[in-house]
């Protein structure tokens, strides 16, 4: 089974995604930040692949995506964000992100990104 990792610092937010993923038959992790994703990794707990919100306090979602990808290259990492312009959406593709997903979204567009990150046929 594969294990997403989801980084979101809404509670709400990443437990929505983690409950959702679940149901597609896949297991999630959560975490508030990027300090505690780069815990999970660090402790080499099996991660398929990371949704992190864009913009977090601290350390935002381009900067863990940069970290994530010097330490582990080919974990697939997907952004999330409200804040999703087309500019937002070009910067984070072109940053080596595996997808991206603006808010509000629906849950048929979450599978499709996931799906497609993990390269799992719909």
């Amino acid at each position: 089974m594969k294990r997403v990792l989801v980084v979101d610092d809404q509670e709400g937010m990443r437990e929505m995604i983690a409950d959702f993923l679940t149901i597609i038959g896949l297991e999630a992790c959560t975490v508030d930040g990027a300090e505690a994703a780069l815990g999970v990794l660090d402790r080499g707990e099996s991660v398929d692949l990371v949704i992190t919100d864009l913009h977090m306090p601290v350390t935002d979602g381009l900067e863990l995506m940069d970290e994530i990808h010097r330490r582990w290259e080919d974990l697939p990492v997907v952004v999330i964000t409200g804040y999703g312009t087309f500019r937002t959406e070009r910067q984070v593709l072109e940053s080596g992100a595996a997808g991206f997903i603006a808010k509000p979204c629906t849950l048929h567009r979450v599978q499709e990104t996931v799906q497609a990150a993990l390269g799992i046929a719909p």
